[in-house]
């Protein structure tokens, strides 16, 4: 008989969010061919579905934030396989996992091949057996893609659920890295023609112990966004194995992160669907993304970030081939 892949919710132990924009509705004749521009965060929420049909129910949602140029930044486990499978009883090699890459690489095979079911004899008493197989092509209904960047749809956040967005299918997986939780992904910004977001800029500034953060996220696949505070505890990023006692230790990966707190009466709006939610500092600059977290004895949580310091200096001078991405990085935050 065949063992059905596992599909699973993104989440994480740990989510937050903050509404960084306030939506308007532009009277129309202020606006050129009176086209009504909204405007929204720059927050999204990202839903994962076979083949990125709206027609299919959601696999999984995750969160992410839009960069202007088409460019979405959000995590590693989202915008790969991982998500789904990570909870499963598969022990996944790391050899047969796409754990980085760059648009270009043509020698990363996994970037194109699929995670895809195979026949499984109850039988056997062979506790080797794999319930799946690496495969350069689809060869079942039931495979997943290795990058699942065609299908996932982000669609920006609005303080209002009453205004309504049509979610902006992905394109093409620009960067991955699983040791800095982070995925670049590309959606074709002409979707976003009507839509005014103002995207956030990548801060170089390092994190201060004891310094205010907000971070905004979908928790539990809520639209719109939920917001929350945090304060950093620990300024200095670490390698940190993921602490959530839902995977499996053997499924479990460190990636690099400052630790954030949040406090017990926060705690509620902590949950699945926050990995990928930006953090911002008092300036309003984007300085991390929510990855992981746990719940404490004392009622508050820790919010696991990957922050920009650790990041941004590795795509400043990696050469991914990709003009959007490079505009994204050459725009410097205004000077404090």
């Amino acid at each position: 008989m065949k063992r059905p892949l596992f599909f699973l919710a993104i989440s994480t132990a740990s989510s937050l969010f903050v509404l960084v924009n306030q939506v308007r509705i532009f009277p129309k004749e202020t606006v050129k061919d009176t086209v009504e521009v909204v405007e929204v965060d720059s927050t999204g929420i990202l839903h994962i579905r076979p083949d990125g049909s709206a027609e299919l129910p959601t696999l999984g949602s995750g969160s992410g934030v839009y960069l202007g140029h088409g460019i979405v930044l959000t995590n590693w486990h989202i915008a790969t396989y991982a998500a789904l499978l990570l909870w499963g009883d598969f022990n996944l090699p790391p050899e047969e996992q796409l754990i980085t890459y760059e648009l270009g690489d043509a020698t990363n095979v996994l970037a194109d091949s699929w995670i895809c079911p195979v026949e499984f004899n109850l039988d056997s008493k062979n506790t080797d057996d794999q319930m799946y197989e690496v495969s350069p092509t689809k060869n079942d209904d039931d495979c997943i893609p290795s990058d699942l960047t065609s299908w996932i749809t982000f669609k920006p956040s609005t303080p209002e659920s009453s205004l309504s967005i049509n979610p902006v299918p992905l394109e093409e997986l620009l960067f991955v890295d699983r040791d800095l939780e982070l995925a670049i992904v590309k959606l074709d910004d002409a979707e976003l023609a009507e839509t005014s977001i103002t995207p956030p800029c990548l801060s170089k500034v390092p994190m201060k112990q004891g310094e205010t953060v907000t971070i905004t996220s979908h928790v539990s696949g809520v639209y719109p966004a939920v917001t929350v505070t945090a304060t950093v505890k620990d300024e200095q990023p670490k390698l940190l194995l993921d602490p959530d006692e839902r995977i499996p230790m053997e499924n479990r990966y460190a990636a690099m992160s400052i630790i954030a707190t949040i406090p017990a009466e926060e705690a509620g709006k902590v949950g699945p669907g926050s990995s990928g939610g930006p953090v911002f500092n008092e300036q309003g600059n984007l300085v991390g993304l929510v990855w992981t977290g746990r719940g404490l004895a004392d009622g508050s949580k820790e919010v696991w970030f990957t922050p920009t310091v650790s990041w941004l200096p590795l795509l400043e001078q990696a050469e991914i081939p990709d003009d959007d991405l490079r505009k994204v990085l050459d725009t410097p935050c205004p000077a404090l």
